[in-house]
């Protein structure tokens, strides 16, 4: 083989080898496009987890402290809310007999207010001093009648409800939960005050009828009725 023809196959193998070279760089920036959209396709949808599942879940703040937990016991569900301080301010739950509360808590963690559904389906709402007694209640029973009582230190209450046939009362109820004195308006619209003893029986009676005239009545401890006048 002579020198020209060396010198031609030389030329030749050079041009090859640039040309190898050129599309290998060409390939590794494709390559590298490629995956570069794929990581960025990644980090703009990333695999979320359609259920997590767990007894409990704890939240924390940026601190590390607890500010409200969910979790699941003896067939109850609950859910509370802290605050920077982890003392529970809101206690949420439902309980196994289906029965569901709200607890708001002051600072000392004393309830000071709720909102309840009972298992029968009768919402309550009772608001509550500093020690956590209740003094105001407002209920709405089984029956739909609603009623709003006002209750003492001693237990005493002043309730203000609604009977079965639709009339308006007040009550003074004991710390024994006897009613000793209502003002309701009778059936046929008279106006009423009635007293009981300690037991809860009816004693005496004011009335004033519907055509303007007074009554009153007074009841043994028998239960019969002694007198009536004028």
């Amino acid at each position: 083989m002579d020198e020209q023809t060396m010198q031609t196959l030389v030329r030749r193998l050079d041009r090859v080898e640039r040309e190898n070279r050129r599309w290998r760089w060409t390939g590794a920036v494709v390559l590298g496009g490629i995956a570069g959209g794929v990581l960025m396709g990644q980090s703009a949808h990333p695999t979320v987890a359609n259920v997590v599942e767990a007894e409990k879940f704890v939240l924390r703040d940026a601190q590390g402290k607890a500010r409200a937990w969910l979790e699941t016991a003896s067939g109850s569900v609950n859910l509370a809310l802290a605050d920077r301080d982890e003392k529970s301010r809101a206690f949420v739950y439902v309980r196994a007999d289906g029965s569901t509360g709200l607890a708001l808590y002051d600072k000392t963690s004393t309830r000071r207010g709720g909102l309840y559904v009972s298992a029968d389906g009768s919402p309550s709402l009772d608001l509550a001093d500093k020690e956590g007694k209740a003094y105001v209640q407002l209920k709405l029973g089984p029956d739909g009648l609603p009623s709003v009582s006002l209750i003492d230190r001693d237990g005493r209450r002043v309730g203000l409800f609604v009977l079965p046939d639709g009339r308006p009362a007040v009550g003074l109820v004991d710390a024994t939960a006897k009613l000793r004195a209502a003002l309701d308006l009778g059936r046929d619209g008279e106006a009423r005050v009635i007293l009981s003893d300690k037991g809860g029986t009816e004693r005496a009676e004011l009335a004033v009828l519907p055509d303007g005239t007074p009554r009153l009545s007074l009841i043994g401890h028998a239960g019969r009725l002694t007198w009536v006048g004028p």
